[in-house]
C-alpha cells in the first residue's frame, strides 16, 4: 500500500457520505406550493373565494378562523396543535392575496390583532389569541 493512498480512501469515503447527506437532505425539503394567481381586480385566487369570506369576516364563518402565512413556524406549531385535538378550523393564508383582498383581510385581522401578526386564531363569538400561547388556545376553545 502506498503512502498516501489511506487519505485518498478516506477522502473518497467522506466525499460519498457527503453527496448521501445532501441527497437525503434535498429530497426531505417540502416542493413549493403550487398558488393561483390572483385575479388582479380582487386580488382573490381562483378557488379561494371561500377564504376570502372567511378573512374578512371570521366571526360569520361558523369554525375558528385562523390567519396565517406560508413561512410562519408559529402557524405550522398552531395548526399541527388544531389538526392534533380535531379542531375544525379554516386557514386564511394571507399571502395568497394581494391588494385590494390582501388588504380588508389585514383590516379585519388587526380589528382582532392591532399589530397584525401571524398567526392570529379568532372563534365565531369574536374572542382572538395572538401567536401560538398553547394555554391561552386550550381555554379560548374550551379544551382546558
Amino acid at each position: 500500500m502506498e503512502a498516501g493512498s489511506g487519505s485518498i480512501s478516506l477522502f473518497v469515503v467522506v466525499l460519498v457520505l457527503v453527496c448521501l447527506l445532501a441527497f437525503f437532505i434535498l429530497k426531505g425539503r417540502k416542493k413549493p406550493v403550487k398558488r393561483a394567481s390572483p385575479a388582479p381586480e380582487t386580488g382573490i385566487p381562483q378557488g379561494l373565494e371561500e377564504e376570502y369570506r372567511c378573512g374578512v369576516d371570521p366571526c360569520g364563518c361558523g369554525v375558528p378562523v385562523m390567519y396565517t402565512l406560508h413561512t410562519c413556524r408559529h402557524c405550522v406549531r398552531l395548526k399541527d396543535f388544531l389538526d392534533h385535538h380535531g379542531i375544525e378550523h379554516k386557514l386564511i393564508y394571507v399571502d395568497d392575496f394581494s391588494d385590494p383582498a390582501r388588504r380588508e383581510i389585514m383590516t379585519t385581522l388587526r380589528s382582532h390583532n392591532p399589530r397584525g401578526s401571524f398567526p392570529t386564531l379568532v372563534v365565531p363569538d369574536g374572542r382572538s389569541v395572538v401567536g401560538f400561547r398553547e394555554d391561552a388556545v386550550k381555554s379560548l376553545l374550551g379544551l382546558d
